[in-house]
């Protein structure tokens, strides 16, 4: 074991080197490896015949040190809430103040380039987008095929893109 733990020690460390800067944090993570790794060899993981020994601990240890780092960091901890503390009964999904502002700026933006668009492509804009008609209804209604419907449909969404650029880069000026 003492062998084992002196020969490999090195790669350990290099390969923890990249995930932890701090010499206890890097500690504690070796001796984590060095348990992780142990209890795959006990279990029959490594292959010799698919390659060497030190190829796959290192490839172990860098697995390992991503799931710890992963877990540390997930943002998808839920919050546990204190004990006495009062809970809304639901979300409060209304939006406020900033997003209702920037959604009406941003919808007057469209809106004044949907004015300066074709009849056509405005139709077909607010067809697919704003009534969202699938793509075969609204080839039906505009009697064209299904890939004209897609040409055309793409060519507006490109010129309105264009016009809402160039209005938002006149804006910045």
């Amino acid at each position: 074991m003492a062998a084992f733990l002196e020969r490999y020690r090195g790669l350990l460390y290099h390969c923890i080197g990249h995930f932890e800067a701090d010499t206890p944090s890097r500690e504690d993570l070796y001796q984590d490896l060095v348990l992780y790794v142990l209890e795959r060899l006990d279990k029959g993981s490594f292959d010799p015949e698919k390659g060497s020994l030190g190829t796959w601990l290192y490839r172990v240890a860098w697995c390992r040190c991503v799931d710890i780092k992963r877990r540390e960091h997930s943002k998808l901890r839920p919050h546990l809430a204190q004990a006495g503390e009062d809970l809304p009964e639901q979300v409060d999904e209304t939006p406020g103040p900033q997003e209702l502002a920037d959604t009406e700026e941003l919808g007057g933006y469209v809106r004044a380039a949907m004015g300066s668009l074709e009849p056509e492509a405005q139709a077909l804009l607010d067809m697919r987008f704003v009534q969202g008609q699938p793509l075969g209804d609204i080839a039906r209604e505009l009697s064209i095929s299904l890939e004209q419907t897609k040409y055309r449909l793409r060519r507006a969404t490109v010129h309105l893109r264009s016009v809402l650029l160039h209005q938002y880069a006149l804006e910045e000026a």
